[in-house]
């Protein structure tokens, strides 16, 4: 069999609602045998295994789906690092179970890296939804990337983008990256001690270390739902617990207490990690000060 182009990882627990939609995305993204998607069960619940089993039998027979689950319930980043460990296709994306996306994505990549061919990682654009209601702004409108990179396909080192701001981060699922970039990067890929900011701690290695080309084009839909599948994050439209924002707080103060930024990186970038570094401890301090007042957690 030939090796695919494409591995897809889709981490899910109880979302038997959801994940079609997402595999079914990813599958549409090439022709067969060209997309292999990887579904790691988190240790699901309900009805996932069954419903995956009968709907998608022919391709987990023919190798294009993967299906593995967990015994006990890991996270999204240990899931999602046991489907790098299964994955053989040239690139590697990532795509959680209630996401989406659209046509042509990954026909548009491949293009990128075949007209670039030192490019290492594709970033895109994204719009979040909530209970299905769309966001007034796309991802690159509200993390300042489209502005910064004037709205045209470039590089990230032309881009004047606050990626060491936490708030700055780009959707997981619009990542694609080449597999044998891995080795360099190290494993495992995603932290498996963090609920949260684990993917953030990658766009810090990728950024740093990898040749990133950015487009502009929006290319996926990222939805939440007020399904119970959320327990240590805030669900759609829900305002975060204290203990969901002592959570995130602690799990981002742990990001950049190991994460060294290169020396030779722009001083404005250090500047606005640093000042991030002393927000969260700030916020943090007021937290556990505080019996019943949830901080601000702007920028």
């Amino acid at each position: 069999m030939t090796a695919p182009l494409l591995s897809v990882i889709i981490p899910s627990w109880n979302r038997a609602n959801w994940v079609c939609d997402a595999i079914d995305s990813a599958l549409r993204q090439g022709p067969d045998g060209s997309i292999e998607v990887i579904v790691i069960d988190d240790a699901s619940s309900d009805d996932t295994r069954t419903l995956l089993l009968q709907r998608y039998a022919r391709p987990i027979k023919a190798g294009t789906l993967v299906y593995r689950r967990l015994r006990q319930r890991k996270g999204s980043g240990y899931a999602r690092n046991q489907g790098v460990a299964l994955a053989s296709g040239t690139f590697l994306a990532f795509l959680d179970s209630d996401d989406l996306w659209l046509e042509g994505k990954f026909k548009a990549e491949l293009d990128i890296f075949a007209r670039f061919p030192q490019t290492q990682v594709v970033i895109s654009d994204s719009l979040s939804f909530a209970e299905g209601e769309a966001n007034k702004q796309s991802r690159f409108e509200f993390n300042g990337l489209q502005a910064s990179c004037n709205k045209r396909e470039c590089w990230l080192k032309e881009c004047d983008w606050l990626w060491t701001n936490c708030e700055n981060s780009v959707a997981t699922c619009s990542i694609t990256l080449r597999r044998d970039l891995l080795p360099d990067l190290g494993l495992p890929l995603f932290a498996d001690d963090l609920i949260s900011c684990e993917d953030w701690e990658l766009e810090l290695k990728l950024y740093q270390f990898c040749r990133v080309r950015v487009t502009p084009a929006l290319f996926a839909h990222v939805r939440s739902f007020d399904d119970a599948s959320r327990v240590e994050r805030a669900a759609a439209s829900k305002t975060r617990s204290l203990k969901q924002t002592l959570s995130l707080l602690q799990n981002r103060r742990t990001v950049m207490e190991r994460t060294r930024l290169l020396p030779e990186l722009p001083q404005y970038l250090h500047k606005e990690f640093n000042r991030m570094r002393k927000l969260t401890e700030q916020q943090l301090a007021q937290l556990l000060s505080s019996d019943n007042q949830l901080p601000s957690i702007d920028n």
